[in-house]
């Protein structure tokens, strides 16, 4: 299937050296679209329920966002036309979502990395789509950014806590990579000790000589904690990792370990913990003491107990982790926002090390995936798919991404996301516009 083309660009998918330019012609872009909600009778969509699922990442975010916008369009159209039984969203992980959107098993199937990534030459989906038929092929799909949010690297050292109270542990790309290829296997490890000057006590002589310094990081196991199944989350703690160390974060056999989402390139140390979804890996770091792993902010903020370190960014900053800090990091890639060639491919994706000070260096977006056109489709995640379940989950998509008194955004920042910046929000917008039932158009406003 064709699909519209997004304006005249060229797509250089050059972060990590991803894919070769694409040359992408010119046709009309698709109009911006308000996150209306007025629904009628004749659209039936109080008896459609299309099931979604996929990132981790994007948990927090849907399953808030869900029921509020059921609300919201009960409150403009009624509660008799407007959905009223649209299931939560299931946290399977990114390769998850991105095998169920094209089996059908999902209505919208969410990854925080977009669906036909090439890493190196090989694509991260290669099993999925292969281009024998619509369902299997790229351009059969649009791509929404739906949520931007942070990664933190949340940890379990209640001696330092006891001790030091607030103060935040500081790492940076050098101590993680080797945190999790093994090359540093103790909390009081001198590369973790010489970051955290505050934790480090020092005695000096009458002269001011240095005669001895005590470092307050536990001498006990660093235990890397990382997601066991295909995770976009894993994917942008990769791409950080690569973009920083690539030279020094290799596998035994010294080839450079480049971003995916599974660790099975890296040299995970043997006393590592592999666990499922964000959840996962926040609850196995609750339950170990001396273990470290990177989560999306939603399970630091608002689910759990244990703080994130802060990370040295590339203007040599230790930076918290926050809502700031992530809108900061986006904004130094905002020349080059995300967008969708007419293949389907997305390029400028990648934002993490963001050069700007005030950056937390380790962030991304995360995508909705939706098939463009539905008919004679059958069943799609459940619900039959006609006209009206596709205007429905359009309809979802086109809240979702919106920044208004009502917007999806809104829940976003709620749920400890940074909302939208608005040239993404119009990049979103567009890609909620392409879609089309039987080639025409569905008529959102």
């Amino acid at each position: 299937m064709k699909k519209t083309l997004r304006g005249k660009l060229f797509v250089a998918v050059a972060t990590m050296g991803l894919l070769s330019t694409l040359a992408v012609t010119t046709a009309g872009a698709a109009p911006s679209l308000n996150g209306d909600l007025t629904f009628a009778a004749s659209d039936s969509a109080n008896a459609i329920n299309p099931a979604m699922g996929g990132s981790s990442f994007d948990e927090p975010f849907f399953n808030a966002a869900i029921p509020e916008f059921m609300s919201d369009a009960a409150k403009v159209s009624g509660s008799a036309n407007a959905p009223q039984g649209m299931s939560l969203y299931s946290p399977t992980g990114s390769s998850a979502g991105k095998k169920g959107v094209v089996a059908g098993t999902y209505a919208v199937g969410a990854s925080d990395v977009p669906m036909g990534t090439v890493v190196n030459g090989t694509s991260l989906d290669a099993s999925i789509l292969t281009n024998t038929n619509a369902a299997t092929t790229l351009n059969s799909y649009v791509q929404v950014p739906v949520v931007l949010g942070g990664v933190g690297l949340m940890y379990n050292l209640p001696s330092l806590k006891k001790k030091f109270g607030k103060d935040t542990v500081i790492l940076n790309s050098a101590a993680l990579a080797a945190i999790y290829d093994g090359s540093i296997t103790k909390w009081n490890n001198s590369a973790i000790c010489k970051l955290n000057p505050k934790i480090v006590t020092v005695k000096k002589n009458k002269k001011g000589k240095v005669i001895s310094s005590k470092c307050a990081l536990p001498n006990i196991p660093v235990v890397p904690v990382y997601r066991a199944d295909g995770s976009g989350t894993t994917f942008i703690f990769m791409d950080y990792l690569n973009q920083t160390q690539g030279a020094n974060f290799k596998t035994s056999s010294g080839a450079e370990v480049y971003p995916n989402t599974t660790f099975n390139q890296g040299e995970v140390p043997s006393n590592a913990l592999g666990a499922q979804k964000n959840a996962g890996v926040a609850g196995d770091i609750e339950q170990t003491v001396g273990a470290v792993g990177y989560v999306e902010y939603s399970y630091i903020l608002l689910q759990h107990t244990l703080p994130a370190a802060l990370i040295v960014n590339a203007a040599h900053q230790a930076q918290v982790l926050n809502q700031t800090s992530v809108a900061a990091d986006a904004a130094a890639f905002a020349s080059k926002p995300p967008s969708e060639s007419g293949a389907g491919v997305v390029s400028n994706y990648s934002i993490v090390n963001g050069t700007n000070k005030g950056d937390y260096p380790i962030a991304g977006y995360s995508w909705a995936i939706v098939r463009q056109d539905w008919n004679n489709l059958g069943t799609v995640g459940g619900a039959t798919a006609n006209l009206n379940s596709e205007k429905l989950v359009a309809k979802f998509l086109d809240w979702a991404v919106q920044n208004g008194a009502t917007g999806g955004q809104n829940v976003a920042k709620e749920q400890g996301y940074v909302p939208l910046p608005s040239y993404v929000q119009a990049v979103a917008e567009q890609q909620v516009g392409l879609m089309t039932f039987n080639s025409q158009s569905l008529g959102l406003s």
